[in-house]
């Protein structure tokens, strides 16, 4: 049984209807289309018949479409649900919805201010203490905002030598922490004075660069993989 407290849901645009779908519906009709049958969907979920029924009802309603199409069997089964376009298209979109929402639920959040905006390479500099961080050009912003930077782990490269490169952004850091993550080596490395960063590599990776607590490294990341949020 799927427990959906605390379970997500999100706002979806389908097509031009827009509607909330949690993730209880939404394993409601990935099993559908997996099983091709809505007695066996809601069964793994643990929902009655009826109620799947009527989530689907509902959604139908939401959406103005059919979501799923229905064979029934004769007297010796065979009936089958399917979903349609439409139907796929909504866990499609929720699938997608959620797996960048996760990815984006750890990143590292780097607080700083806008120093200089460089209009002729189309770049804005946001310090740090000592050090600045290099983004592109964002319309609203002016010099002295307040900007948090969004930086995943999974978007750090990690180096032993400073490199020429497309990575705008490098820095001189120092491992403090290493640890395993959903299957990742997730190391903690000194950014800048009171400021660190985390950044994930396999193990692989970790064993070749031969990294170890105290070594010397350098990261760098694109600017144009950075969002930013205005304070």
């Amino acid at each position: 049984m799927i427990d959906s407290i605390g379970s997500p849901e999100y706002r979806l645009e389908i097509g031009n209807k827009s509607i909330i779908l949690d993730y209880k519906k939404f394993m409601l009709l990935k099993g559908i289309k997996e099983h091709s049958s809505i007695t066996k969907a809601s069964k793994e979920i643990g929902i009655p018949y009826r109620t799947a029924l009527k989530y689907i009802e509902t959604l139908e309603a939401e959406l103005d479409s059919t979501v799923v199409a229905t064979k029934r069997g004769g007297k010796g089964g065979g009936g089958s649900s399917q979903l349609t376009s439409i139907g796929k298209m909504v866990i499609k979109e929720y699938a997608k919805l959620n797996s960048i929402l996760k990815k984006h639920s750890e990143v590292n959040e780097i607080e700083g201010k806008v120093v200089e905006i460089d209009t002729d390479n189309r770049i804005t500099k946001v310090a740090l203490n000592t050090k600045k961080v290099i983004i592109p050009i964002i319309e609203d912003l002016k010099v002295g905002d307040t900007v948090l930077l969004l930086v995943s782990p999974e978007d750090i490269f990690i180096m032993l030598e400073p490199q020429e490169s497309s990575v705008r952004n490098m820095f001189e850091c120092e491992i403090i922490e290493m640890g395993f993550q959903k299957g990742m080596v997730r190391l903690k490395l000194t950014l800048d004075k009171d400021v660190s960063i985390f950044a994930d590599i396999t193990e692989y990776s970790r064993e070749k660069l031969n990294l170890n607590l105290g070594k010397t490294v350098y990261i760098g990341f694109k600017a144009a993989s950075v969002p930013v949020i205005k304070l």
